[in-house]
Protein backbone atom coordinates (compact mmCIF):
# COMPACT_ATOMS: atom_id res chain seq x y z
CA UNK A 1 0.00 0.00 0.00
CA UNK A 2 1.26 3.45 -0.79
CA UNK A 3 0.51 6.01 2.22
CA UNK A 4 0.51 9.98 1.13
CA UNK A 5 0.24 11.74 4.02
CA UNK A 6 2.72 14.47 4.49
CA UNK A 7 3.87 17.54 6.85
CA UNK A 8 3.88 20.80 5.52
CA UNK A 9 5.46 24.45 6.71
CA UNK A 10 2.95 27.64 6.26
CA UNK A 11 5.09 30.59 4.94
CA UNK A 12 3.18 34.13 5.28
CA UNK A 13 0.39 32.16 6.58
CA UNK A 14 -2.12 35.02 6.58
CA UNK A 15 -5.32 33.63 8.89
CA UNK A 16 -4.53 29.59 7.50
CA UNK A 17 -6.18 29.51 3.95
CA UNK A 18 -3.53 27.09 2.66
CA UNK A 19 -3.74 24.94 6.13
CA UNK A 20 -7.47 24.58 5.86
CA UNK A 21 -7.27 23.06 2.20
CA UNK A 22 -3.74 20.80 2.81
CA UNK A 23 -5.13 19.60 6.23
CA UNK A 24 -8.48 18.74 4.37
CA UNK A 25 -6.46 16.09 2.09
CA UNK A 26 -3.82 14.76 4.66
CA UNK A 27 -1.60 16.92 5.42
CA UNK A 28 -0.17 17.96 8.69
CA UNK A 29 1.41 21.68 9.66
CA UNK A 30 4.54 21.69 11.40
CA UNK A 31 5.05 25.48 11.37
CA UNK A 32 3.80 28.96 10.09
CA UNK A 33 5.34 32.13 9.63
CA UNK A 34 3.26 35.20 10.23
CA UNK A 35 4.09 38.70 11.44
CA UNK A 36 0.49 40.51 10.93
CA UNK A 37 -0.67 40.42 14.46
CA UNK A 38 -4.38 40.43 13.78
CA UNK A 39 -3.66 37.57 11.19
CA UNK A 40 -2.01 35.84 14.01
CA UNK A 41 -4.81 36.41 15.96
CA UNK A 42 -7.91 34.78 14.24
CA UNK A 43 -5.08 31.70 12.89
CA UNK A 44 -4.92 30.89 16.73
CA UNK A 45 -8.20 30.70 17.62
CA UNK A 46 -8.73 28.54 14.82
CA UNK A 47 -5.47 26.31 16.03
CA UNK A 48 -5.57 27.03 19.49
CA UNK A 49 -3.47 23.70 19.97
CA UNK A 50 -0.40 24.72 18.24
CA UNK A 51 2.59 24.38 20.20
CA UNK A 52 4.38 27.34 21.53
CA UNK A 53 6.78 28.31 19.03
CA UNK A 54 4.50 27.14 15.94
CA UNK A 55 4.71 30.54 14.78
CA UNK A 56 8.26 31.06 13.59
CA UNK A 57 7.31 35.05 12.95
CA UNK A 58 9.28 37.08 10.26
CA UNK A 59 10.96 34.87 7.16
CA UNK A 60 13.69 36.99 7.43
CA UNK A 61 15.11 35.89 10.47
CA UNK A 62 14.31 32.15 9.94
CA UNK A 63 17.30 30.47 9.67
CA UNK A 64 16.09 26.92 9.66
CA UNK A 65 12.99 25.55 9.05
CA UNK A 66 11.64 22.06 10.57
CA UNK A 67 11.96 18.91 8.32
CA UNK A 68 8.69 19.20 6.06
CA UNK A 69 7.49 17.50 3.00
CA UNK A 70 5.72 20.84 0.92
CA UNK A 71 6.75 24.27 1.41
CA UNK A 72 3.46 26.36 0.89
CA UNK A 73 2.69 30.42 1.03
CA UNK A 74 1.01 33.34 -0.91
CA UNK A 75 4.31 35.59 -0.99
CA UNK A 76 2.94 39.68 -0.42
CA UNK A 77 1.81 40.83 -3.82
CA UNK A 78 1.97 44.29 -3.62
CA UNK A 79 5.54 44.23 -5.89
CA UNK A 80 3.31 42.63 -8.40
CA UNK A 81 -0.45 43.70 -8.53
CA UNK A 82 -2.09 46.97 -10.51
CA UNK A 83 -3.13 48.38 -6.77
CA UNK A 84 0.93 48.72 -5.77
CA UNK A 85 3.35 50.61 -7.40
CA UNK A 86 4.25 47.34 -9.90
CA UNK A 87 7.85 47.45 -8.48
CA UNK A 88 8.40 43.88 -8.81
CA UNK A 89 11.20 42.13 -7.44
CA UNK A 90 12.87 45.37 -6.29
CA UNK A 91 10.13 46.15 -4.12
CA UNK A 92 11.25 45.07 -0.77
CA UNK A 93 8.20 43.19 -0.54
CA UNK A 94 8.89 41.41 -3.74
CA UNK A 95 12.64 40.42 -2.24
CA UNK A 96 11.07 38.51 0.48
CA UNK A 97 10.97 36.44 -2.50
CA UNK A 98 14.80 35.68 -1.46
CA UNK A 99 13.83 34.79 1.64
CA UNK A 100 11.91 31.60 -0.05
CA UNK A 101 14.37 30.74 -2.29
CA UNK A 102 17.22 30.66 0.63
CA UNK A 103 14.67 28.56 3.40
CA UNK A 104 14.08 26.22 0.19
CA UNK A 105 17.63 25.72 -0.78
CA UNK A 106 18.66 25.14 2.95
CA UNK A 107 15.21 22.15 3.75
CA UNK A 108 14.98 20.82 0.02
CA UNK A 109 11.35 19.66 1.02
CA UNK A 110 10.34 17.22 -1.81
CA UNK A 111 7.20 19.73 -3.14
CA UNK A 112 6.64 23.58 -3.15
CA UNK A 113 3.35 25.53 -3.91
CA UNK A 114 2.93 29.33 -4.08
CA UNK A 115 0.72 31.89 -4.92
CA UNK A 116 0.60 35.56 -6.22
CA UNK A 117 -1.40 38.01 -7.55
CA UNK A 118 -1.79 37.66 -11.62
CA UNK A 119 0.63 40.47 -12.32
CA UNK A 120 3.37 38.07 -12.12
CA UNK A 121 2.43 36.23 -14.58
CA UNK A 122 2.37 39.65 -16.86
CA UNK A 123 4.79 40.23 -19.55
CA UNK A 124 5.70 43.63 -17.73
CA UNK A 125 7.23 41.19 -15.01
CA UNK A 126 7.89 38.23 -16.76
CA UNK A 127 11.82 38.36 -16.29
CA UNK A 128 10.76 37.95 -12.49
CA UNK A 129 8.96 35.28 -12.87
CA UNK A 130 11.71 33.84 -15.32
CA UNK A 131 14.23 34.18 -12.82
CA UNK A 132 11.95 32.65 -9.74
CA UNK A 133 11.78 29.53 -12.04
CA UNK A 134 15.29 29.27 -13.33
CA UNK A 135 15.94 29.38 -9.20
CA UNK A 136 14.00 27.02 -8.49
CA UNK A 137 14.62 24.31 -11.44
CA UNK A 138 18.28 24.87 -10.25
CA UNK A 139 17.60 23.55 -6.94
CA UNK A 140 16.62 20.14 -8.91
CA UNK A 141 12.93 20.98 -8.95
CA UNK A 142 10.18 20.30 -11.74
CA UNK A 143 8.73 23.46 -12.05
CA UNK A 144 5.08 24.43 -13.36
CA UNK A 145 3.25 27.28 -13.21
CA UNK A 146 -0.51 28.75 -14.46
CA UNK A 147 -3.15 31.49 -13.77
CA UNK A 148 -6.51 29.62 -11.89
CA UNK A 149 -9.57 31.22 -11.23
CA UNK A 150 -11.37 29.81 -7.95
CA UNK A 151 -14.64 30.49 -10.10
CA UNK A 152 -13.29 27.70 -12.01
CA UNK A 153 -13.94 25.59 -8.74
CA UNK A 154 -16.95 25.97 -7.91
CA UNK A 155 -16.15 29.16 -6.03
CA UNK A 156 -18.20 32.08 -6.77
CA UNK A 157 -15.42 34.85 -7.23
CA UNK A 158 -13.68 36.00 -9.85
CA UNK A 159 -10.17 35.80 -8.22
CA UNK A 160 -7.45 35.24 -11.07
CA UNK A 161 -3.95 33.76 -9.19
CA UNK A 162 -0.89 32.32 -10.27
CA UNK A 163 -0.37 29.07 -8.72
CA UNK A 164 4.02 28.01 -8.61
CA UNK A 165 4.45 23.95 -8.22
CA UNK A 166 7.97 22.24 -8.20
CA UNK A 167 8.34 19.07 -7.22
CA UNK A 168 11.34 17.26 -6.88
CA UNK A 169 12.65 15.38 -10.32
CA UNK A 170 13.87 12.18 -8.13
CA UNK A 171 11.13 11.93 -6.23
CA UNK A 172 7.62 12.13 -8.83
CA UNK A 173 6.30 8.79 -9.74
CA UNK A 174 3.34 10.54 -12.20
CA UNK A 175 3.70 13.64 -14.52
CA UNK A 176 1.81 16.51 -13.03
CA UNK A 177 -0.73 17.64 -14.39
CA UNK A 178 -3.05 20.68 -13.16
CA UNK A 179 -6.51 19.95 -11.89
CA UNK A 180 -9.97 20.20 -14.34
CA UNK A 181 -11.71 23.39 -14.14
CA UNK A 182 -15.03 22.72 -12.54
CA UNK A 183 -18.55 24.29 -14.06
CA UNK A 184 -19.92 26.48 -11.12
CA UNK A 185 -23.21 26.14 -10.49
CA UNK A 186 -23.22 28.28 -7.47
CA UNK A 187 -24.81 31.68 -7.07
CA UNK A 188 -24.98 34.07 -4.36
CA UNK A 189 -28.16 33.67 -3.10
CA UNK A 190 -27.02 30.37 -2.30
CA UNK A 191 -24.28 31.27 0.16
CA UNK A 192 -24.83 34.83 1.10
CA UNK A 193 -27.53 35.45 4.10
CA UNK A 194 -31.08 36.90 3.08
CA UNK A 195 -31.20 37.70 -0.66
CA UNK A 196 -34.16 36.94 -2.59
CA UNK A 197 -34.18 33.62 -4.63
CA UNK A 198 -35.83 32.99 -7.83
CA UNK A 199 -39.35 32.16 -8.37
CA UNK A 200 -38.62 29.44 -10.79
CA UNK A 201 -35.62 27.45 -12.25
CA UNK A 202 -32.67 29.98 -12.41
CA UNK A 203 -30.03 27.44 -12.71
CA UNK A 204 -26.59 29.53 -14.67
CA UNK A 205 -26.24 28.11 -18.25
CA UNK A 206 -23.05 26.61 -18.44
CA UNK A 207 -19.82 27.99 -19.24
CA UNK A 208 -18.62 26.06 -22.94
CA UNK A 209 -15.04 24.84 -22.63
CA UNK A 210 -12.23 23.45 -24.93
CA UNK A 211 -10.43 20.51 -25.03
CA UNK A 212 -7.61 22.36 -22.79
CA UNK A 213 -10.96 23.59 -20.19
CA UNK A 214 -10.92 26.74 -21.43
CA UNK A 215 -13.25 29.19 -21.07
CA UNK A 216 -15.05 29.59 -24.33
CA UNK A 217 -18.05 31.94 -26.03
CA UNK A 218 -17.89 34.41 -23.09
CA UNK A 219 -18.95 37.63 -22.83
CA UNK A 220 -16.70 40.37 -21.97
CA UNK A 221 -16.30 39.80 -18.50
CA UNK A 222 -14.75 36.40 -19.68
CA UNK A 223 -17.01 34.62 -16.85
CA UNK A 224 -20.49 35.66 -18.68
CA UNK A 225 -21.88 33.21 -21.65
CA UNK A 226 -21.82 35.03 -24.61
CA UNK A 227 -25.62 36.47 -25.33
CA UNK A 228 -26.55 36.29 -21.70
CA UNK A 229 -27.44 39.14 -19.69
CA UNK A 230 -25.31 40.11 -17.05
CA UNK A 231 -25.98 39.46 -13.42
CA UNK A 232 -24.38 42.64 -12.10
CA UNK A 233 -24.73 46.23 -12.91
CA UNK A 234 -21.74 49.24 -13.11
CA UNK A 235 -22.09 53.02 -12.13
CA UNK A 236 -19.40 54.51 -14.43
CA UNK A 237 -19.54 57.65 -16.69
CA UNK A 238 -16.45 56.21 -18.20
CA UNK A 239 -17.62 52.97 -20.15
CA UNK A 240 -20.81 52.00 -22.07
CA UNK A 241 -22.72 48.92 -22.41
CA UNK A 242 -26.17 47.19 -21.60
CA UNK A 243 -25.76 47.63 -18.00
CA UNK A 244 -23.45 50.28 -17.45
CA UNK A 245 -25.27 52.94 -15.74
CA UNK A 246 -24.83 56.81 -15.89
CA UNK A 247 -24.46 59.67 -13.23
CA UNK A 248 -26.60 61.41 -16.08
CA UNK A 249 -28.82 58.73 -15.77
CA UNK A 250 -29.45 58.40 -12.00
CA UNK A 251 -30.05 62.81 -11.62
CA UNK A 252 -33.46 64.36 -11.98
CA UNK A 253 -32.13 67.41 -13.52
CA UNK A 254 -30.31 66.47 -16.23
CA UNK A 255 -32.06 67.57 -19.49
CA UNK A 256 -32.09 65.00 -22.76
CA UNK A 257 -29.76 67.31 -24.13
CA UNK A 258 -27.39 67.24 -21.32
CA UNK A 259 -27.09 63.77 -21.69
CA UNK A 260 -26.43 63.64 -25.24
CA UNK A 261 -23.58 65.83 -24.39
CA UNK A 262 -22.44 63.36 -22.03
CA UNK A 263 -22.73 60.71 -24.44
CA UNK A 264 -21.01 62.28 -27.40
CA UNK A 265 -18.02 63.19 -24.77
CA UNK A 266 -18.35 59.22 -23.47
CA UNK A 267 -18.09 57.64 -27.03
CA UNK A 268 -14.83 60.26 -28.21
CA UNK A 269 -12.69 60.81 -24.97
CA UNK A 270 -10.82 57.66 -25.62
CA UNK A 271 -10.12 58.38 -29.27
CA UNK A 272 -6.41 58.67 -29.91
CA UNK A 273 -6.32 62.43 -31.48
CA UNK A 274 -7.45 63.33 -28.28
CA UNK A 275 -4.74 61.86 -25.97
CA UNK A 276 -2.50 58.80 -25.26
CA UNK A 277 -4.02 58.39 -22.26
CA UNK A 278 -7.29 55.56 -22.07
CA UNK A 279 -9.63 58.66 -21.79
CA UNK A 280 -8.58 62.13 -22.38
CA UNK A 281 -10.67 65.81 -21.47
CA UNK A 282 -11.52 67.24 -24.78
CA UNK A 283 -11.19 71.22 -25.10
CA UNK A 284 -14.57 73.20 -25.85
CA UNK A 285 -13.26 73.44 -29.38
CA UNK A 286 -12.95 69.58 -29.80
CA UNK A 287 -16.44 69.61 -28.59
CA UNK A 288 -17.50 72.24 -30.77
CA UNK A 289 -16.61 69.99 -33.71
CA UNK A 290 -18.41 67.18 -32.55
CA UNK A 291 -21.93 69.02 -31.78
CA UNK A 292 -21.49 72.45 -34.01
CA UNK A 293 -24.43 74.00 -31.55
CA UNK A 294 -22.78 73.70 -28.39
CA UNK A 295 -22.16 76.92 -25.97
CA UNK A 296 -19.78 76.83 -23.08
CA UNK A 297 -22.40 77.68 -20.80
CA UNK A 298 -23.29 74.17 -20.93
CA UNK A 299 -20.73 72.78 -20.44
CA UNK A 300 -20.42 75.11 -17.00
CA UNK A 301 -23.84 73.41 -16.02
CA UNK A 302 -23.05 70.14 -16.52
CA UNK A 303 -19.51 71.19 -13.92
CA UNK A 304 -22.08 72.55 -11.82
CA UNK A 305 -24.19 69.61 -11.54
CA UNK A 306 -21.40 67.66 -10.91
CA UNK A 307 -21.35 65.40 -14.24
CA UNK A 308 -18.43 67.17 -14.84
CA UNK A 309 -15.00 68.94 -14.06
CA UNK A 310 -12.96 71.38 -15.78
CA UNK A 311 -9.16 71.47 -15.53
CA UNK A 312 -7.93 74.72 -14.33
CA UNK A 313 -4.51 74.40 -16.53
CA UNK A 314 -6.12 73.43 -20.00
CA UNK A 315 -9.08 74.51 -19.36
CA UNK A 316 -10.24 71.06 -20.68
CA UNK A 317 -13.28 69.05 -19.68
CA UNK A 318 -13.87 65.61 -18.16
CA UNK A 319 -16.25 63.90 -16.34
CA UNK A 320 -16.47 64.03 -12.62
CA UNK A 321 -16.65 60.65 -12.05
CA UNK A 322 -13.56 59.47 -13.95
CA UNK A 323 -12.03 56.80 -12.25
CA UNK A 324 -13.62 53.38 -12.93
CA UNK A 325 -13.65 51.82 -9.77
CA UNK A 326 -14.32 55.13 -8.21
CA UNK A 327 -17.96 54.39 -9.54
CA UNK A 328 -20.78 56.97 -8.79
CA UNK A 329 -21.64 58.65 -5.59
CA UNK A 330 -19.88 55.58 -3.44
CA UNK A 331 -21.21 52.43 -5.53
CA UNK A 332 -19.21 50.84 -8.02
CA UNK A 333 -21.09 47.60 -9.15
CA UNK A 334 -24.15 45.56 -7.66
CA UNK A 335 -24.05 42.13 -8.45
CA UNK A 336 -27.79 40.50 -8.68
CA UNK A 337 -28.38 36.92 -5.88
CA UNK A 338 -28.65 35.07 -9.18
CA UNK A 339 -24.71 36.31 -10.41
CA UNK A 340 -22.53 32.72 -10.08
CA UNK A 341 -19.31 35.02 -9.15
CA UNK A 342 -18.73 37.97 -6.99
CA UNK A 343 -15.48 40.24 -7.72
CA UNK A 344 -11.96 39.86 -6.46
CA UNK A 345 -12.33 40.65 -2.69
CA UNK A 346 -9.44 42.68 -2.12
CA UNK A 347 -7.59 43.59 1.23
CA UNK A 348 -8.11 47.62 0.46
CA UNK A 349 -11.83 46.86 0.03
CA UNK A 350 -13.78 48.08 -2.62
CA UNK A 351 -17.48 49.45 -3.68
CA UNK A 352 -18.99 46.01 -4.75
CA UNK A 353 -22.46 45.41 -2.98
CA UNK A 354 -25.03 42.53 -3.43
CA UNK A 355 -28.32 43.05 -4.53
CA UNK A 356 -31.36 41.71 -1.66
CA UNK A 357 -33.75 41.13 -4.77
CA UNK A 358 -33.50 40.13 -8.40
CA UNK A 359 -34.67 41.96 -11.47
CA UNK A 360 -35.54 40.82 -15.01
CA UNK A 361 -36.26 42.29 -18.31
CA UNK A 362 -36.82 41.11 -21.89
CA UNK A 363 -34.73 43.61 -23.04
CA UNK A 364 -31.47 45.38 -22.38
CA UNK A 365 -33.32 48.60 -21.81
CA UNK A 366 -36.01 46.82 -19.31
CA UNK A 367 -33.80 45.18 -17.45
CA UNK A 368 -31.34 48.15 -16.88
CA UNK A 369 -34.56 50.32 -16.08
CA UNK A 370 -36.24 47.80 -13.64
CA UNK A 371 -32.87 47.53 -12.06
CA UNK A 372 -32.61 51.14 -11.68
CA UNK A 373 -36.29 51.21 -10.14
CA UNK A 374 -36.20 48.11 -8.24
CA UNK A 375 -32.67 47.96 -6.70
CA UNK A 376 -30.65 51.05 -7.45
CA UNK A 377 -33.19 53.61 -6.71
CA UNK A 378 -34.93 52.51 -3.33
CA UNK A 379 -31.29 51.28 -2.52
CA UNK A 380 -32.03 47.52 -2.06
CA UNK A 381 -28.51 46.25 -1.88
CA UNK A 382 -25.59 45.82 0.61
CA UNK A 383 -21.94 45.29 1.55
CA UNK A 384 -20.95 42.10 2.20
CA UNK A 385 -20.91 40.65 5.47
CA UNK A 386 -17.28 38.97 7.47
CA UNK A 387 -19.06 35.36 7.09
CA UNK A 388 -20.01 36.35 3.31
CA UNK A 389 -16.72 37.25 2.17
CA UNK A 390 -15.06 33.86 4.36
CA UNK A 391 -17.80 31.72 2.18
CA UNK A 392 -16.01 33.51 -0.78
CA UNK A 393 -12.98 32.63 0.11
CA UNK A 394 -14.09 28.77 0.77
CA UNK A 395 -13.52 28.92 4.21
CA UNK A 396 -16.13 26.82 6.13
CA UNK A 397 -18.97 28.29 8.37
CA UNK A 398 -17.32 27.64 12.02
CA UNK A 399 -14.54 29.41 10.96
CA UNK A 400 -13.89 31.85 13.98
CA UNK A 401 -13.59 35.47 12.81
CA UNK A 402 -11.90 38.86 13.54
CA UNK A 403 -14.34 40.50 16.25
CA UNK A 404 -13.43 43.39 14.12
CA UNK A 405 -15.64 43.47 11.08
CA UNK A 406 -13.73 45.81 8.86
CA UNK A 407 -10.74 44.23 9.60
CA UNK A 408 -11.87 41.15 8.36
CA UNK A 409 -11.84 42.70 4.93
CA UNK A 410 -7.94 42.76 4.56
CA UNK A 411 -7.91 39.89 5.85
CA UNK A 412 -9.66 37.36 3.71
CA UNK A 413 -8.53 39.50 0.93
CA UNK A 414 -5.12 38.82 2.28
CA UNK A 415 -6.47 35.26 1.77
CA UNK A 416 -6.40 32.29 -0.84
CA UNK A 417 -9.34 30.71 -2.32
CA UNK A 418 -9.25 27.61 0.08
CA UNK A 419 -10.97 25.17 -2.95
CA UNK A 420 -8.22 26.09 -5.42
CA UNK A 421 -5.53 25.14 -3.03
CA UNK A 422 -7.04 21.88 -2.06
CA UNK A 423 -7.51 20.99 -5.79
CA UNK A 424 -3.38 21.93 -6.55
CA UNK A 425 -2.53 20.41 -3.39
CA UNK A 426 -4.14 16.84 -4.77
CA UNK A 427 -2.66 17.42 -7.95
CA UNK A 428 0.55 17.40 -6.56
CA UNK A 429 -0.39 14.13 -4.09
CA UNK A 430 -1.22 12.69 -7.30
CA UNK A 431 2.32 12.72 -8.44
CA UNK A 432 2.55 10.14 -5.45
CA UNK A 433 6.01 12.47 -4.52
CA UNK A 434 4.95 11.61 -1.18
CA UNK A 435 4.05 8.57 -1.52
CA UNK A 436 6.00 5.85 1.15
CA UNK A 437 5.53 2.15 1.08
CA UNK A 438 3.50 0.73 4.14
CA UNK A 439 3.69 -2.68 5.65
CA UNK A 440 0.38 -3.72 6.79
CA UNK A 441 0.26 -7.22 8.76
Amino acid sequence: MLENRFTFVDLFAGIGGFRLALEAIGGQCVASSEIDSHANQVYESNWPDDAEGHNLGNICDIEELPEHDLLVGGVPCQSWSIAGKNRGIEDPRGKLWMDVIRLLDQSRPTAFLFENVKGLYDQRHRDSLNYLVDSFTALGYEVHYDLLNSFDFNTPQNRARIFIVGIQKTRMKRPFTWPKPQDNHTQLFDIFDDLEQPEDDNSPVAIQRNLFGERVNVGHNKLTPLGSQNQFFILTDIRNGPTSIHSWELYDDISEREKMICMVILRNRRKPQYGPQDGNPLAYQDLRELIPDLVEEELQQLVAKKILRQYDETGKYEFFNRKLSGGIDGVYRIYLPTSTFFPTIMASGTLDFVATVNVSGDTDEAYKANFIQDVLLPQKYRLLKPSELARLQGFPDNFKLHENPKRNIKLFGNSVAVPVITAVGQAIINTECFAQEVVTP
